[in-house]
């Protein structure tokens, strides 16, 4: 059985896609703010962003417009029709 991991493309692939989602989410109006990457470059791992953004609320309408780069993301890539990726 291949693992998500293998059908993304390994770590190749996973390169690929997470640059492809950064792209779509820093060109999208709400997610990005359009200044300097300063912030960006300051967070070095996930625990940072997410030690950051917790506690602040629900925030419902950022996380669909994410979801929804990360979509066009797996496209973006060729990855869009592998069903075990899109679960």
């Amino acid at each position: 059985m291949q693992t998500l991991y293998e059908a993304a493309g390994a770590a190749d692939g996973l390169l690929r896609l997470a640059g492809a989602w950064h792209t779509r989410v820093m060109a999208d109006e709400m997610e990005a703010l359009g200044g300097p990457t300063t912030s960006s470059d300051s967070q070095s791992d996930e625990t940072s962003v997410v030690r950051m953004h917790s506690g602040n609320g629900p925030h419902e309408e950022m996380d669909r417009r994410a979801i929804a780069c990360f979509d066009q993301a797996l496209a973006d890539v060729g990855l869009a029709s592998d069903g075990r990726l899109r679960q």
